[in-house]
């Protein structure tokens, strides 16, 4: 908790030192404080700097995408491709023309505006594409300005979060059409309000220039001048979005700053990076490596599967601790407007709410001081610590080389009800294995296997492979993959990989029966064949799961393993198993039942369990052979022989509690 010599350590506070104070200072001494002579100077330099040939200074962000729109000609009825995952005037600049925003979903990996889902996004009516740099880490822009190209569209970077990032080796603010940054307090540099448009293209700047004062013909600042004149045309209805001399003096001295405060930025990134990464319970910011980001934003995602708290409990927790943090963004179509008046709902963005759920971002700004930060460090080791789900206990007997591994006797074993007398009863009843052939092919020759046969199955594979994702890519919106958190050998997590199946944004049970509403129309074909384990190929190649080899759970249901049970977590996953293929149409099975996942947890999943420490106690290269085989007939057309229980165990169609008492335990 905060302690009472720590005073509270905001998300943000902008560095502003003497030579910034100094700047404004003299501007006020000159008596010109609206828009003059150093407001020029200012656009000047940040063309400079950016390598535009125009810059055009305003009083903030918004006013910079409301000048950029307006220049390139939208209008009522056009369409303007926005990424739901960014802040409101993103859209709002869109909706003041009395166009439409059309939101699209981000890219899993950076956030970023996913370049394959706005090209689908188009329609007759689309005028322009808005990409924001989100937190600072460029946008893929080569496929984004290839989609524009190709449909004659017109591309307007929102780099509020991007000074000075660069894009394969090029700074942002020379890409697109057109580029709008913010000087807003908390951004990278700042004139505490302020914004600056880049371009190439003359016809905009001076469309630009007239419109941001008033429409007034361009210049309008020197009629207070020696050379100016009194008389003034008014061109078009323009806005008020000039900025003053006393935020550009301060913008041209941030300017001159920006290199080094880039770098202070950087490397408080790389040590969050650097001390967060060995908790294991956070997801860190991904970056590109065709990319420099400009980390404005050093954001986390919160791992459900780590932690038992919610990402708002986690803000709470570090608040009470001193120190203020935020959440970038709701996105767009979650919001009351957005709902109401475009008809967006909950589901339609599912990476965006994926994220959204879970992200929170660090303070992280130049002013902090190594101090502060290993306060915020320290602080989240010490929440993850204390709210880490529980670890999934392994005894040391079970993690002595494999060839030694001691194997339960698994009959009657695993009806102990008590989990000490499991526990005892594992080291008791424990049979080695004999030296030799076996030994061998549990330290050596079962890796290569794998090592093996994943290379083949995906070299040989590949036009399937191929098939398969551009069937979840085409068949629904959302990501090709889906990755869920399981529990490996000696209970450590790792990320499963299957092609996605399911409606992206659709929450629900933790098992899946036939007929699931869930399930997309190639879903339900990549199902039946199991052909959405296909991605669990590249885990094996990793090393985190092996071609045969019990079947690995999700951290919930680990969590109700008894000692006994825990026995399997002494041996590496596998993408088949006896289990898998004795209950093959398990969801089929599982359809039969009024509730699903309690009859999973009760009675399916016990029964899986000894069948599959039964593999473990007899595990050899002739078996592991004979699963592939089997495996492979099982599922060609016409073997599919609806065997769907375990014989004598289950019955589909009886009451739950009649089957518990008689489960496997």
């Amino acid at each position: 908790m905060q302690s009472a010599s720590s005073p509270f350590l905001p998300f943000h506070l902008p560095l502003i030192e003497e030579d910034d104070m100094r700047a404004v200072h003299d501007v006020l001494k000159t008596g010109w404080i609206t828009t003059g002579p150093r407001a020029a100077r200012f656009e000047q330099e940040f063309a400079q700097y950016i390598g535009a040939r125009h810059a055009l200074a305003v009083n903030s962000g918004t006013a910079a995408l409301h000048l950029a729109l307006d220049a390139i000609g939208i209008n009522e009825g056009d369409e303007v491709l926005v990424p739901t995952l960014t802040f409101a005037a993103t859209a709002e600049a869109v909706i003041y023309l009395k166009a439409r925003p059309v939101l699209v979903d981000c890219d899993a990996e950076t956030f970023n505006l996913d370049p394959a889902l706005a090209g689908r996004a188009i329609t007759a009516n689309t005028r322009a594409i808005v990409p924001v740099h989100f937190a600072g880490q460029p946008c893929d822009m080569d496929p984004l300005l290839h989609t524009a190209r190709a449909h004659n569209l017109k591309v307007i970077e929102d780099a509020a979060h991007a000074l000075p990032a660069r894009y394969r080796g090029k700074i942002i603010g020379t890409l697109g059409d057109l580029t709008c940054f913010s000087f807003y307090a908390t951004k990278s540099i700042t004139t505490g309000e302020g914004g600056m448009v880049t371009t190439h293209d003359e016809g905009w700047a001076d469309r630009m220039r007239v419109m941001r004062l008033h429409g007034i013909s361009k210049d309008a600042w020197k009629r207070y001048t020696a050379e100016g004149s009194w008389r003034y045309e008014i061109l078009a209805p323009g806005f008020k979005y000039n900025l003053t001399d006393m935020q550009a003096a301060l913008g041209i001295s941030q300017l001159l700053k920006c290199e080094r405060l880039w770098s202070r930025r950087k490397a408080l990134a790389a040590r969050y990076t650097a001390e967060l990464g060995a908790l294991g319970a956070f997801d860190l910011p991904a970056v590109r490596p065709d990319v420099e980001h400009a980390w404005h934003l050093y954001v986390l995602r919160i791992r459900p599967a780590e932690l038992t708290i919610h990402r708002d409990r986690v803000i709470e927790e570090l608040k009470q601790r001193g120190i203020g943090t935020s959440v970038h963004f709701i996105p767009l179509h979650l919001h009351p407007y957005y709902r109401d008046h475009w008809g967006y709902r909950r589901g339609d963005f599912p990476v965006a709410e994926d994220y959204f759920e879970r992200c929170l971002s660090l303070p992280l700004y130049p002013a902090m001081s190594d101090d502060d930060q290993t306060r915020v460090i320290a602080a989240l080791q010490e929440i993850a610590n204390r709210y880490r789900r529980a670890a999934v206990s392994v005894p040391a007997e079970l993690l002595q080389e494999p060839g030694d591994l001691p194997q339960p006797a698994v009959s009657g074993l695993m009806r102990s009800q008590d989990g000490a007398d499991a526990e005892n009863a594992v080291l008791c009843a424990a049979e080695r294995r004999p030296r030799g052939e076996h030994s061998w092919y549990l330290r050596r020759g079962k890796r290569l296997l794998d090592l093996v046969g994943a290379t083949a199955a995906l070299a040989l594979g590949s036009p399937l492979v191929l098939a398969c994702a551009a069937a979840v890519r085409f068949g629904s919106s959302g990501p090709v993959f889906f990755r869920q958190r399981r529990v490996g050998l000696a209970g450590r997590p790792f990320d499963v990989l299957k092609f996605r199946t399911m409606k992206s944004g659709n929450a629900g049970p933790l098992v899946t029966a036939a007929g699931d509403p869930r399930i997309t129309s190639a879903g339900r074909w990549l199902r039946r064949w199991k052909l959405d384990e296909l991605p669990q190929f590249l885990n094996v190649l990793k090393g985190e799961m092996s071609l045969v080899g019990p079947r690995p759970e999700v951290p919930e249901y680990v969590a109700k393993y008894n000692a006994a049970q825990h026995t399997v977590l002494a041996h590496k996953p596998g993408i088949t198993s006896p289990a898998s293929l004795t209950f093959i149409d398990e969801e089929a099975v599982l359809a039969a039942q009024p509730d699903r996942e309690s009859y999973y947890a009760a009675v399916l999943l016990p029964h899986k369990l000894e069948i599959d420490l039964e593999y473990c106690r007899t595990v050899s290269l002739a078996a592991d052979l004979q699963i592939l085989l089997g495996t492979l007939r099982r599922l060609l057309p016409g073997n599919r022989d609806g065997r769907q229980t375990a014989p004598g165990t289950l019955n589909a169609s009886a009451p739950i509690a009649e089957q518990v008492a008689s489960a496997p335990r």
